[in-house]
């Protein structure tokens, strides 16, 4: 009799299910949902070259809806008697609603989903979810659109009351999918519109348009948990999911944590953040992706408490100015423990980790005991959960963008987002930039950084005793030096070519003289791959002694050209490889979100590449074949001619170079040509700003 009963319950719920009309006018729209979910994918060449959209559309597509054999509900009802209409009624309140929008991509892989997704039209879709007896859902196209680009502000605003206005819901929560760029940058790349970009203010401008409060924000892209981000759009939304660091290819754990909701909507939004951060470490973990496991960064923004966040943010600003006056020395301390807190992304970007900042302690600091542990609160507060990989052990869920290395035309940009005057009137101070008139209704204007000797360096020139050229600076004269990098370079004796070796940290050797002289360590050896001299570039500048680095390694596989992300740990002096990354398109300056291990690759074709100097062209190492693992150790230079310049890098992380110098190295000992390397020298940021470099 239970079987039978149960048999007609199904019976009952299919009919009523055969009854509704379909569309957005269906029972299911015009009663109100608990959530809706709105995914609003543009493609880009993530989904065009590597399918990463469809990957995650195929992820949706395996959720299935509420159960009805086992809900309590059901149970009952049987055991009450009640009307099946009124239960069937219950439970399509309950759903999850789930709009895709797609667009800004050039092929889209989608078609075994039985999605035809088209390149000229933005379309919109709407999830069904199938039955978790085998039923599958699918994907209906609910409307087509005349192409725009999913890069403009009006593009979004109209998907999302679109969205509500046809699936109304009590809580409503987005995913923005593509490429992400932090602070500087913004999200989305749309194919189609020549890399249009959505800049961190046409975001807050397609919120304040859409007139929705979402109940939570999910930035599927990279680098977006920052404070200008979510300041950007701290009043229209309650709860932002974001990742400090680069995303891989494949996003969220979708499946998981959307069928979580599908199957417990009656959580909010923070309870859906911590899913889905918790998730996406499991997935990555299953994936055995070490790169993606020890890289990983995301949180959990409770956006009602960010401008608590900004304003300690700004207060810390306001300390560095009223010191850089009266005070360099000051300004120089906090500078660089500013820059020891953890990079995000790579070092043309500067996305550094709040917390660090708001922990580090600096001597004799204008702020109080109780200012800083304010600053410290006001993060906590604000960010309720942050899971991290080993290697970004120091994320604590938020950075911010270290904006001193900016050119002007990026200052621009970056002043529309940042929350803080004092901030913007000290980038305006140390830089060729000037900020815009309202920031002066609130600070006085600071005199310009070059007009100040104490921030002038003054170098001078010596050779060491295994014959390769330092520097020391005058008595006093790195109060206005963070870090000091030195360039490498190789000549091919046989061809004439020269290409580049790469960036390597210099260090402050103390031991001769207590001035200290800088140097490139142990030259005589480099990083290689099988005996093979690589082309290493720095993505962290190293400082307080600390000598730790993050670096790549260019390299091509199959003929396509790869990152190996690589790190240099001081205490074991050791290389760690934690896999392939694909860098940042140079058009947008947004990273890939191609990150991958070496395993996935095995077996294919690899050789090391070189830039050439001087050149948008390189040249390429041996061919071999890639194992599952490449194994990164210092050997030794061959004997030949190279070359080397320094890069000191001010308190503020600009360069300042020093003229380059040749080294001829026998495999011994090296030498410099009489009078290469002498003399004295006071350089200036200012010729950075006027190099093309």
């Amino acid at each position: 009799m239970k079987r039978l009963m149960i048999a007609l319950v199904l019976i009952c719920a299919a009919a009523l299910m055969a009854k509704l009309p379909a569309g957005p006018c269906s029972a299911a729209a015009e009663t109100k949902a608990d959530w809706t979910v709105l995914f609003y994918m543009c493609g880009s060449d993530l989904e065009s070259r590597y399918g990463y959209a469809t990957e995650n559309l195929r992820d949706i597509g395996g959720c299935y809806g509420p159960r009805l054999l086992g809900d309590e509900r059901l149970e009952e009802a049987l055991a009450q008697h009640l009307d099946l209409s009124k239960l069937y009624d219950r439970w399509v309140g309950s759903a999850v609603n789930v709009l895709i929008q797609t667009g800004g991509c050039r092929e889209w892989h989608a078609s075994e989903l039985g999605m035809d997704i088209a390149t000229g039209a933005l379309q919109r879709w709407r999830y069904r979810y199938g039955s978790d007896v085998g039923k599958p859902g699918r994907f209906t196209l609910e409307q087509a659109l005349p192409l725009s680009s999913m890069s403009s502000p009006e593009t979004l605003s109209d998907f999302i009351r679109w969205g509500v206005a046809n699936y109304p819901a009590e809580k409503y929560a987005i995913v923005l999918w593509d490429h992400g760029g932090g602070s500087k940058t913004g999200l989305f790349i749309d194919e189609l519109y020549a890399g249009d970009v959505m800049r961190l203010n046409e975001l807050s401008s397609a919120f304040r348009q859409s007139g929705v409060y979402f109940e939570a924000v999910l930035f599927d892209a990279c680098m977006m948990a920052n404070i200008e981000t979510a300041y950007a759009i701290h009043e229209y939304a309650h709860w932002m999911v974001a990742s400090e660091e680069l995303v891989a290819g494949q996003g969220t754990a979708i499946d998981a944590w959307l069928q979580q909701l599908i199957s417990m909507p009656e959580c909010d939004g923070e309870e859906l953040g911590r899913w889905i951060c918790d998730m996406t470490q499991i997935k990555y973990a299953n994936l055995d992706n070490k790169s993606a496991q020890q890289l990983m960064t995301w949180s959990v923004i409770d956006l009602t408490k960010i401008e608590r966040v900004a304003y300690y943010f700004d207060i810390l600003f306001r300390g560095v100015r009223l010191a850089y006056q009266r005070s360099p020395e000051f300004v120089a301390e906090c500078a660089k423990n500013i820059f020891q807190s953890e990079h995000y992304g790579g070092s043309h970007d500067n996305m550094l980790d709040l917390a660090g900042v708001f922990y580090r302690s600096t001597r004799n600091s204008m702020l109080s005991s109780r200012t800083r542990w304010e600053m410290i609160d006001a993060l906590m507060d604000a960010v309720v959960y942050c899971v991290r990989g080993s290697g970004r052990a120091a994320a604590r869920g938020l950075s911010f963008c270290y904006a001193t290395d900016f050119l002007p035309e990026e200052l621009d940009a970056y002043a529309e987002n940042c929350p803080s005057a004092n901030y913007l009137s000290l980038l305006d101070a140390i830089s060729p930039w000037t900020a815009p008139d309202r920031v002066y209704k609130s600070v006085r204007r600071l005199p310009e950084m070059d007009t100040i000797d104490a921030y002038r360096v003054h170098v001078d020139r010596v050779m060491l005793e295994d014959g390769t050229p330092g520097f020391r600076l005058d008595e006093g004269g790195d109060i206005n030096v963070g870090a000091v990098r030195f360039r490498m370079y190789r000549r091919d004796e046989s061809t004439g070519v020269t290409t580049a070796l790469g960036t390597a940290p210099a260090y402050c050797d103390t031991g001769a003289d207590p001035r200290g002289v800088y140097r490139m360590p142990g030259f005589g050896t480099w990083p290689s791959i099988d005996g093979e001299i690589c082309q290493i570039e720095a993505l962290s500048i190293p400082m307080g002694g600390d000598y730790d680095t993050l670096y790549s390694i260019p390299i091509q596989i199959n003929g396509e050209a790869w990152d190996l992300r690589c790190a240099y740990l001081t205490e074991y002096g050791t290389h760690t490889v934690y896999g392939l990354w694909e860098g940042f398109d140079s058009d947008s300056a947004m990273f890939n979100r191609n990150v991958m291990e070496l395993s996935g690759l095995a077996g294919r074709e690899y050789r090391l590449m070189y830039d050439i100097d001087g050149t948008d062209s390189c040249t390429f190492g041996a061919m071999n074949t890639l194992p599952r693992q490449l194994e990164v150790e210092n050997a030794p230079l061959p004997a030949g001619t190279y070359y080397m310049e320094y890069i000191i890098y001010d308190i503020f992380m600009r360069p300042m170079k020093l003229a380059r110098v040749e080294l001829r190295w026998d495999g011994r000992s090296a030498t410099v040509p009489d009078g290469a390397w002498e003399g004295s020298e006071t350089l200036s940021v200012a010729d950075h700003y006027a190099s093309d470099d």
